[in-house]
């Protein structure tokens, strides 16, 4: 049976068009993209959108504001589709749809953060009436990239229903009920997580996976409200503080879900502020844009407050549709927004993200997690990595910072050493040890057809040099995630590109002299100071020994910043000097037998610098790993040297 007709309305920012969430405030102009690459240029008065940015700041804003919003809409679509199709033609489209009760859909795919901030549903037609009240509702937001999902069974599969009253009640038995009452499956025993925190949510679906009934739909009640950083987040529990309010972003809720990514094929945030994308300056993108970016087929959320009646209300029907009609889960939405009360203003932030589907199934786009323990499918010659010790990093980006390049679907090789993805991890020895091993392990296990490694890395630096060293005989592209949180990521290093010729990258900024070198016993400490200078105390705190080895400091010669490393020339530049250096130490200092290193710059720097260090010919590197709570600390790695034996007594 044919789906839906889907019209396609694709906007972005005509500059900084590759930066999603490079957004001031000030009016913009935006893009049009038509079917045949034509473009439409109209600019967007967000001056205008900011003086009524409060009447949307809670669930009811007045009519005046509503209307000022709704016109406002409808003239910035005139006008950037005025050279294309023009707006005139979706209206009629839509309401033609709607009188002849045939099934259509209005898709907005952009690629500027700040456009999923703005209300469409309230965009006024030429009868008066507003755009998110078309029966069903055809409105539905993606990201303009290139994932594409399978297209999913009806059939729903496992509901977990986790609900949080943190801060105050949440009616999570009328949700209950609901859910209960449609699914028959639904078993609260199983099925429900009760004052849910991130591990528990982590340890439940690892759980129903491990017993081959994973979930496959994720309902998450809660409250949601603004963070201090400005953006929104969900309001749970701590996890070791039970009673004491948390906000959960997207972030960490992405680290968690990102191994579950492919069993998910829904999620619905039955909060308030559930896809508010931030307040201007930190418009990084809501809980349901990162989950809508990590590849979940269907999200569901809403960018306002929304209330518990309407909470209820979509979950009754949502579940009706889902469980009792069979309906797929685009339609299951719009039965559920077609519910909302026409006394509320629910229908106004109530969202659904989607994920353009395949036009049939591909065996590629795979997300497969290394096992040293299960053996890798047969590999291709270009392989992408994701090595997610700190952060997941979400399949769309990946495919959207690739280009093409390993084809356009490719599989995704995932190293997640300890299992858990967490901002402070490696946190001792134990975890430092697994960590670098598998990746040993992952090298290993590349045998000959592989030509060609394309990195992308959220580890600890050591990790990342490590990495780049165990890679060194293979072609190899490391890429880097932009500063700021934007999710996009661009090619840091490229082992092919020819380093720049214009000027030096690094400047001795110390070099110790012979003198220091004999004090030193053989060992001689190096600092790599890139995006940012190392402080006097941490050296004095990292280097107060007895005898502290002699000092290198190699810092950036246009001086350290967030930006000096302007792409892969500079990069290059970067690893040529840095062998340099190494051989120039062995050359001067036969007898240094140990080098100490620490390093602040770029991760993908950290691994194309990892490839200049030979353990055969040069001396033993140690590594050292920097946190603000504890200084450098060094990583238990052997430098590549096989440790000899100790000699029994």
């Amino acid at each position: 049976m044919p789906g839906p007709r889907i019209l396609t309305i694709e906007l972005g920012r005509l500059e900084q068009a590759n930066v999603p969430h490079a957004f001031d405030g000030k009016p913009q102009k935006y893009f049009a993209r038509g079917a045949k690459g034509q473009l439409g240029v109209a600019e967007f008065p967000w001056n205008e959108v900011e003086k009524l940015r409060p009447e949307f700041q809670h669930a009811a804003p007045t009519a005046a504001a509503r209307k000022q919003m709704g016109d406002l809409l409808r003239r910035f679509l005139e006008s950037v589709l005025k050279e294309l199709d023009g707006w005139a033609f979706y209206e009629k489209a839509l309401l033609d749809a709607e009188a002849k009760k045939t099934s259509l859909r209005l898709r907005f795919r952009f690629s500027a953060g700040e456009l999923f901030g703005l209300p469409w549903a309230l965009t006024t037609l030429r009868n008066g009436r507003s755009l998110g009240f078309i029966k069903p509702n055809p409105l539905q937001l993606e990201w303009a990239n290139d994932l594409r999902v399978p297209q999913t069974s009806p059939s729903h599969g496992r509901v977990l229903f986790a609900w949080s009253n943190a801060e105050e009640d949440v009616s999570e038995d009328l949700h209950r009920e609901a859910i209960q009452k449609a699914c028959p499956g639904f078993n609260p025993e199983q099925d429900e997580l009760k004052h849910v925190t991130l591990d528990s949510l982590r340890d439940t679906l690892e759980k129903a996976r491990q017993e081959g009934r994973p979930f496959r739909i994720l309902h998450i009640l809660c409250h949601g409200g603004p963070t201090p950083g400005g953006t929104f987040g969900l309001v749970w529990t701590a996890h070791h503080r039970p009673g004491r309010p948390i906000h959960v972003d997207g972030d960490s809720l992405c680290n968690v879900l990102g191994p579950f990514q492919c069993d998910l094929q829904a999620v619905v945030l039955s909060a308030c502020h559930g896809s508010n994308p931030g307040q201007v300056g930190s418009m990084f993108g809501g809980v349901a844009h990162d989950l809508h970016r990590l590849g979940i087929p269907a999200v569901i959320a809403s960018m306002m407050p929304l209330t518990i009646n309407g909470s209820i209300q979509m979950a009754e029907a949502l579940y009706d549709a889902l469980c009792q009609k069979k309906l797929p889960i685009d339609e299951a939405f719009q039965k559920a927004h077609e519910a909302l009360s026409p006394s509320s203003l629910d229908w106004i932030p109530l969202q659904f993200f989607t994920l353009s589907p395949l036009a049939e199934t591909r065996s590629g786009g795979r997300r497969i997690v290394f096992s040293p323990d299960e053996p890798l499918p047969e590999l291709p010659e270009e392989l992408v990595v994701s090595y997610e010790v700190n952060f997941t990093v979400p399949p769309p980006a990946i495919i959207e910072a690739l280009e093409g390049r390993a084809g356009e679907d490719p599989d995704i090789v995932v190293l997640q050493p300890l299992g858990a993805v967490a901002d402070d991890l490696p946190r001792n020895s134990r975890q430092w040890r697994p960590a670098i091993e598998q990746a040993d392990q992952l090298v290993d296990a590349l045998g000959t057809r592989v030509s060609m490694v394309h990195l992308f890395g959220r580890a600890p630096l050591p990790l990342m040099f490590h990495l780049g060293w165990r890679l060194s005989r293979w072609k190899l592209r490391v890429y880097q995630e932009e500063r700021g949180r934007t999710g996009r990521w661009t090619c840091g290093y490229d082992s092919m590109q020819e380093p720049s010729p214009e000027e030096r990258f690094f400047r001795e900024q110390a070099w110790p002299d012979s003198e220091a070198r004999r004090a030193a016993a053989g060992r001689l400490a190096m600092t790599i100071e890139v995006n940012l200078s190392i402080h006097p105390e941490e050296l004095a705190k990292w280097l107060g020994t007895k005898n502290p080895p002699a000092l290198v400091r190699l810092v950036a010669a246009r001086g350290t910043s967030h930006t000096v490393v302007r792409g892969p020339m500079d990069t290059a530049r970067a690893v040529d000097e840095f062998r340099a250096y190494l051989d120039r130490i062995h050359a001067e200092w036969p007898d240094v037998r140990e080098v100490w290193l620490a390093m602040a710059c770029p991760a993908s720097l950290a691994a194309a610098l990892g490839r200049a260090y030979n353990p055969k010919t040069q001396a033993t590197f140690r590594l050292f790993n920097f946190r603000k709570s504890e200084g450098y600390v060094e990583v238990p790695w052997t430098g590549g040297v096989t440790p000899k034996p100790r000699r029994r007594s």
